[in-house]
């Protein structure tokens, strides 16, 4: 159980790490797909999936985090 509390606490720091890095100017720029793609790598770091819902290849989808500077784990 402690365990999973500690993982739990370690996904809520890079979320919030995510958010305060990432540029929101580039990010609101974006077309709406990407954007939203963009938003839900944020808040949830699942990179397959934001990259899927992106409809970009994975390393264009990268490219578009690491512009947005978006910590990438």
């Amino acid at each position: 159980m402690e365990k999973l509390r500690e993982l739990a606490e370690r996904e809520r720091e890079a979320r919030e790490l995510r958010r305060r890095e990432a540029d929101w100017k580039y990010i609101d720029s974006l077309p709406p797909r990407i954007k939203a793609a963009v938003k839900l790598f944020i808040e949830t770091g699942d990179l397959r999936l934001s990259q899927r819902i992106s409809g970009l290849g994975l390393e264009d989808f990268v490219e578009h985090l690491r512009r947005a500077n978006v910590w990438i784990t």
